[in-house]
């Protein structure tokens, strides 16, 4: 998990010599008030609500297997790639979608300006 989260963390926060030090703090008292069981009896009712008890033996079944084994390996990766290209896709896509609507409607394009210029502190 640290792997994964230590860059976006380091990324959201402002640059600054204090930041490495202060992810690392952060993981490593995160890491002493981690509580598995406390996980786990977040996770059952979930699991319970989603998957027959076969469904999760055959889980641990595949996860057992070098394919299982190798999708534990790079799921949290893999994960972390989606959601930042998730996120830039649905950031160009509005992006692009705004500037046609202000295209399309001059109107509102000027109104927007207009805003935007008495919302700037002078």
């Amino acid at each position: 998990m640290g792997k994964s989260l230590k860059p976006l963390m380091t990324q959201a926060l402002p640059p600054g010599e204090y930041r490495e030090k202060l992810v690392d703090l952060f993981f490593v008292k995160f890491q002493s008030r981690l509580d598995m069981q406390q996980l786990l009896d977040l996770a059952i009712p979930i699991y319970d609500k989603y998957l027959s008890h076969e469904e999760v033996r055959g889980l641990i079944e595949f996860y057992q297997t070098p394919l299982g084994q190798k999708t534990l390996k790079v799921l949290p990766t893999m994960l972390t790639e989606l959601q930042e290209a998730g996120r830039k896709w649905g950031e160009n896509l509005g992006r692009d979608s705004m500037r046609e609507v202000l295209a399309e409607h001059p109107d509102l394009a000027k109104a927007l300006e207009g805003a935007a210029k008495t919302a700037q502190p002078h």
